[in-house]
């Protein structure tokens, strides 16, 4: 049985993810690694459009419609009287020098670059990040020097956004590692609990499994960008769920007469 058709029965039967614990390590490490690769779809798919289409639509805010500026011993100076706010298709550009705007005062619903006094925010769908300005060191950066950043942003980005999303992947996985690893001490309390006959690296191999209904689940979520309340703690109680199942489909231990 490959991969996706483990994945496939790990959707509704513990009793074959129960089966599942006397397999090859390595079998399972591949799986971990797909889970891990299936939950991160929606943001880099998420990274790729708004990357692509920022990058383009901040060179044209840039060339036609931003006012010169100057970042210096990081601050931004304008010689605005007030904010400056653009509004495209798919998200705002704002420029503010005064201090009237902060990170906490953005609407993180709205895709936004914001050059901000002593910052820059990009928020993409939601996930808020910010830098100083001291990023830049001494160096003074004027509206042509941002220019300059971003054509060459343009150019390498098909460069860059592979770069970042295998650096996501490599983070993604070790923390799916982890989290498998954590839950399967617990699948360990459910089979002393239930009287089964599971050793550690037994339990490790059915969490690996039992992780992938919530893993599916969340990734649909993501992807229809649906928000769910305290979703790592629904996320724990169906893992911990389907475990429970799982371990209860193993054999009970022998009792020795």
């Amino acid at each position: 049985m490959n991969v996706f058709q483990q994945l496939y029965k790990s959707i509704y039967s513990p009793k074959d993810i129960a089966k599942f614990r006397f397999q090859g390590i390595g079998k399972t490490i591949r799986f971990i690694f797909l889970l891990a690769l299936i939950s991160i779809l929606p943001v880099a798919v998420q990274f790729v459009s708004f990357t692509t289409g920022a990058l383009d639509t901040l060179r044209d805010s840039v060339v036609t419609e931003l006012p010169s500026f100057s970042i210096e011993d990081g601050t931004l100076s304008t010689g605005q009287s007030k904010p400056l706010k653009i509004e495209k298709e798919n998200m705002a550009i704002i420029l503010d020098d005064t201090g009237q705007m902060k990170e906490g005062t953005l609407d993180k619903n709205q895709n936004t670059i914001a050059f901000l006094q002593e910052e820059f925010v990009v928020i993409n769908q939601g996930n808020v990040q910010s830098s100083s300005y001291s990023l830049f060191g001494d160096t003074v950066l004027t509206k042509d020097g941002l220019l300059n950043i971003v054509d060459t942003l343009i150019d390498l980005r098909w460069i860059l956004i592979p770069v970042a999303l295998f650096i996501l992947y490599l983070f993604t996985s070790a923390m799916t590692f982890l989290k498998i690893t954590i839950f399967a001490l617990i699948g360990m309390m459910l089979a002393n609990i239930l009287k089964r006959n599971v050793q550690y690296r037994q339990s490790f191999r059915i969490t690996a499994y039992s992780a992938t209904v919530s893993t599916l689940f969340f990734t649909l979520m993501e992807l229809l960008q649906t928000t769910i309340p305290a979703a790592p703690l629904l996320d724990w109680f169906v893992i911990t769920l389907i475990l429970y199942l799982v371990v209860k489909e193993i054999p009970k231990r022998k009792i020795r007469p």
